[in-house]
């Protein structure tokens, strides 16, 4: 029973991604998700009670994805500062490249998805265990600001990943230029 469960939210999740992504996030509803799947709609609403639970079930597939590749890099840099700042140089190049994050992210459209995501108690639980991984070696070397709260802190950093994907720099024009400007601005910030 477990399996067949699993293999519905699977074929699901795939079926969401597939509408959105040929449709839109707007222009996708239960009905074409449930086509798209092969699902009666009534076995779609008892995995996923709502649009915007489907929704945030989707983005959530995608970040494990994404966090998965930015942990990953981020193993060859132990310094806490090189972490912050490459774990975002990560994020920047990684999202426009994962179509769907894109569509939410780093578009002009979709802000009613973009609405969803942010809101979500479980996509920032999710970005807040990600940035966590990061901020974690700096709070166990005692790095980490103290005068501002460490959620808060993850949700301004946040908000500078999506500035920098939804509008481009004048004067930032390379990784290296980004990179020495958040060794500059950001890493003060956030670490001692």
């Amino acid at each position: 029973m477990v399996d067949a469960k699993k293999n519905h939210v699977v074929a699901i999740l795939a079926a969401a991604r597939r509408c959105y992504l040929a449709n839109g996030i707007a222009a996708t509803g239960m009905k074409e998700v449930a086509a798209s799947a092969d699902l009666a709609r009534s076995t779609l609403y008892r995995y996923f009670p709502s649009r915007d639970v489907l929704l945030v079930a989707t983005i959530m597939a995608e970040m494990v994805e994404l966090n998965e590749c930015i942990r990953t890099c981020l193993t060859k840099y132990p310094d806490p500062a090189d972490q912050v700042v490459e774990g975002l140089l990560v994020a920047i190049k990684e999202i426009p490249q994962r179509p769907l994050l894109q569509a939410v992210f780093a578009s002009e459209g979709n802000t009613r998805a973009r609405r969803v995501i942010w809101s979500s108690n479980a996509i920032v639980s999710f970005g807040e265990e990600l940035m966590d991984h990061v901020i974690q070696p700096a709070r166990d070397a005692n790095l980490l600001q103290d005068a501002v709260r460490p959620e808060i802190l993850i949700e301004w950093v946040y908000r500078l990943l999506l500035s920098f994907l939804t509008l481009p720099s004048n004067w930032v024009k390379n990784d290296a230029q980004l990179r020495t400007t958040l060794h500059a601005l950001l890493v003060p910030v956030l670490l001692k």
